[in-house]
Formats: structure tokens, sequence, C-alpha cells
């Protein structure tokens, strides 16, 4: 187990967690997410607007000019900008929604989506710098930075995941199922579809909240052995990988 359980150490938190505080480092991250995220938006909604105001110029050209089939073409083309325009420019929004949410509201939306209160939340967040907190590998160094996925943390009340960025934390008393679950995904491979599969650990509460994250199956299977030794009434269908199907269904 020590391959994917490290105890939090301070040389960990200087680089992690600068300030000692799991949500003021996301808060950051986010943060920085966020500005390219909008650098990246931006341009697709500049290059729509260009579109658009190219495509209403055409068309009334083509209005004065009478030719009615050219000016379909020149509206129909209008539209698709439009939409361009409208649709990233609402991906705009939310993203800078994100960007200016405080760390308080961070707080308050992790709590929510994992049935904690606040103040849990900030006790987790006491926690998790403590040296008996364990820091959780799920995936080897290299899949890690690919995926963008960070270590979660396990203290001696929580565990903390984070699946492509995003943080969610649960109280471990109140997790009733920890599952192998075989993701899978389609992939265009020449002129052929493909299914690609992906491995996650999802961990359910009995009000059907839930936390997951990519894992390999060695590492699932020891994340699910620690929860067991903790609380052995949570269920783990023997370390059977299940279909995302099955977990739907439990979390519904």
């Amino acid at each position: 187990m020590e391959d994917y359980f490290k105890r939090m150490n301070e040389e960990y938190i200087k680089k992690n967690y600068p300030e000692r505080s799991v949500f003021k480092a996301y808060k950051k991250s986010m943060g920085s997410r966020g500005r390219t995220g909008c650098i990246i938006m931006g341009l697709f909604m500049a290059g729509g607007l260009a579109g658009l105001i190219w495509s209403v110029r055409k068309t009334l050209e083509f209005m004065q000019s009478g030719d009615e089939d050219t000016m379909k073409v020149g509206i129909v083309i209008g539209i698709f900008f439009l939409i361009v325009t409208l649709l990233f420019g609402g991906i705009l929004f939310l993203v800078t929604k994100d960007m200016r949410r405080s760390m308080e509201e961070w707080i308050s939306r992790i709590a929510a989506a994992g049935g904690c209160s606040e103040g849990e939340m900030r006790e987790f967040d006491n926690q998790a710098v403590e040296p008996d907190s364990l820091i959780v590998n799920l995936l080897g160094k290299i899949k890690a930075v690919t995926t963008g996925q960070k270590s979660g943390i396990l203290t001696r009340d929580y565990i903390a995941l984070y699946n492509s960025g995003s943080l969610g934390v649960l109280k471990v008393s109140r997790i009733t199922g920890a599952y192998l679950t075989d993701n899978v995904y389609d992939v265009k491979v020449g002129n052929s579809i493909k299914q690609a599969h992906y491995l996650t650990i999802n961990l359910i509460t009995a009000d059907k909240k839930n936390i997951w994250a990519e894992t390999s199956k060695e590492a699932g299977r020891a994340l699910q052995a620690i929860l067991m030794e903790r609380c052995p009434e949570i269920d783990t269908a023997g370390g059977a990988v299940l279909p995302e199907s099955e977990i739907a269904m439990m979390k519904r």
C-alpha cells in the first residue's frame, strides 16, 4: 500500500498547499484554469462575432443586388455564426463566474455536493495538512499529469478526491459504497468507431452523494481496503469492477 498512500509531509504541503489550505490552493487553481479558458473561449467568441458581422454585411449586399438565392445562403451562414457566438459567450460567462468565486463560496459549494456542513469542510481543511493524513495516489505520475488528476487526501475523518481538476469531499463515516467502475467512451479510429475504457473508483453515501477519481485497479482496491478498515460496513462488491450503468442506478 505504500505505493498508493504516503504520509502528509512538509515538502508536499509546501509544493501543493503553500498556504496550508486545500481550499485556498483549489481557488487559486480554478482561477488559473479560468484565465486559460477565458483566452480560448474569447478567441472562439471573437471569431464567431467576426464571422457574424461579415455574413450580415454580405447578406445586405446580396439583398441590394436582388440575388435571393445567395442571400438565403448568407442568412444561413449568419445564423451559424450567431449560434457560435452565443455558445462560446455562454461558456465564457460560466468560466468567469468560477473565477470570481471566493474561497467561502467554494467551501459552500463543495460542502453541499458532499452532504457536509461548511464547518465540516473547515475541519477537513485543518486535518488535511496534519501528519497523520495520507496522500492518495491512484495513478502513476505520468498518467496523473496527462489526465490532470491531483492526488487525493485521506484524513482522520474525511476523504478528498480530484477528477479532471474538480475537488470532491466526503465524510468517511457516511460512505456506504466504494466501487471500481468500468467507464466506456467512443473513439474514432479511421472510418470506424471503437470503444475505449478507463477505470474509476466511485464513493457513494447513503444520501446518494458521490465523489470519484480515475484509478488503477490495484490502487482502487487498496483504497477500498483502507476504507473498510475504518468502516467495515462499506460495500465494495467484493472488489469486482462494475459497469457504469450500475453505478448510475445506485446514485439515483
